[in-house]
């Protein structure tokens, strides 16, 4: 490649070439460039009938050749417009603003910020903070999102980004698993501006699925009441999981027996896993362990019965099935006698309609959970993010990250 070449592809088009020379205190190439005459104009009014005086030296990091950091220095030229009277300084067409970087090197860092952290690049190639983030944003905000016009199913779940930012709404789209909003706080104040610009997109939402907050569902009523309001699968589970738990604690603290406590100790994730997920071999049987705790209290089997006779009312043959099943279970619940079950029966009979809009909808919020997981990820890889704009440019290109995590 030739030296104009070389010139070219740092951006320095239109500028004439002084001097190139390699530091032997640093290292680094600095390359002498001149702006043209023509080239000076006001940056007030645009006229290019100017006086040129005070000069001062100004440096820019560029791309580096291979492992060598290059700057361009110029003498850039203060003018004075003879039509305005403003004086103005000269504007690089190479860079951006007042920024200290070439718009090579912005592209170049943007490239690397695909896999690299923000710390990273700061500590790379000697830049502030605040001007990869400036960087890393303006890159997120120059991909693609979903248009919310096409929006047909959606998923609403909360999510906690630690003490900085607290908590967050997320609205996923479930047809492209795009993240579509991310709102302050938790709701339904949270969702009001999503819903109105939902209405100004002129959306037809067919299927919402939320969790059985009621903050969200009565957002969800009001806003889109043709649309159908599922609750899936995981929150009701993770629901009767909670009050298994509950009755487990409050059967250990009534147990007087030593033996009975070490028994029923430690037994709260056996009691919530899936049977098919219980290990079963020569130095773990944690079968016989649970089958051991259960056979302590009636009632604590009794409510693990419940439990796992609960998930089977996503495996009916039809909606009418899935009705006479949830009935009958929520009768053996009331009939129980016991208080956390009973308090579960009467919360299903509440969202009886969200419940059995799943076999019309099968929707999950799955997937939102999901990216929450890698979000977390995302968070603990670069130590947390200061600017909460950023983190939320963050999660809503999540979308992109299908084979590593962005830094």
């Amino acid at each position: 490649m030739s030296a104009a070449g070389l010139y070219r592809a740092l951006g320095l088009d239109g500028y004439r070439v002084l001097d190139a020379w390699q530091s032997e205190s640093d290292g680094r190439v600095r390359v002498l460039i001149e702006a043209p005459r023509d080239a000076l104009q006001c940056r007030k009014c645009g006229c290019s009938r100017v006086h040129v005086h005070d000069p001062a030296v100004r440096t820019w990091v560029t791309a580096p050749i291979g492992l060598v950091p290059v700057e361009v220095v110029m003498h850039s030229p203060r003018v004075k417009c003879l039509g305005c009277g403003a004086k103005t300084w000269h504007q690089p067409t190479f860079a951006s603003g007042q920024r200290r970087i070439t718009k090579t090197f912005e592209a170049f860092i943007e490239q690397q910020l695909t896999r690299l952290t923000i710390q990273d690049i700061v500590e790379t190639y000697g830049l502030s903070w605040n001007t990869v983030c400036e960087i890393d944003l303006a890159r997120l905000k120059k991909m693609s999102r979903p248009g919310w016009k096409t929006l047909r199913r959606l998923a609403i779940d909360e999510n906690y980004l630690g003490a900085r930012h607290g908590f967050v709404t997320v609205v996923l789209d479930l047809d492209t698993m795009a993240i579509v909003s991310v709102l302050k706080g938790r709701g339904k104040a949270a969702l009001a501006l999503f819903f109105s610009k939902l209405k100004d997109a002129k959306a037809k939402i067919e299927a919402v699925a939320t969790d059985m907050a009621g903050g969200y569902i009565a957002a969800v009523q009001e806003h889109l009441p043709q649309a159908a309001l599922v609750f899936d699968r995981f929150h009701v589970v993770k629901l009767m999981n909670e009050k298994l738990s509950d009755l487990r604690r409050e059967m250990y603290h009534e147990l007087t027996d030593k033996m009975h406590r070490k028994v029923l100790k430690g037994t709260r994730w056996l009691l919530v896993m899936n049977p098919e997920n219980l290990t079963q071999n020569e130095k773990v049987d944690e079968k016989a362990r649970l089958h051991e705790a259960l056979k302590l209290n009636e009632s604590q089997a009794k409510a693990y019965d419940l439990k796992e006779d609960l998930r089977q009312f996503w495996n009916q043959r039809s909606k009418p099935a899935a009705e006479q099943h949830l009935e009958a279970w929520c009768r053996r619940a009331e009939a129980s006698g016991i208080r956390q079950l009973h308090t579960m029966a009467k919360t299903l009979r509440m969202h009886r309609r969200g419940l059995l809009n799943w076999y019309d909808h099968p929707l999950s919020t799955g997937p939102l959970k999901g990216l929450n997981n890698k979000n977390g990820a995302l968070q603990r890889r670069a130590y947390g993010y200061r600017n909460y704009e950023h983190l939320q440019q963050k999660l809503l290109t999540l979308h992109h990250t299908k084979f590593m995590l962005q830094g």
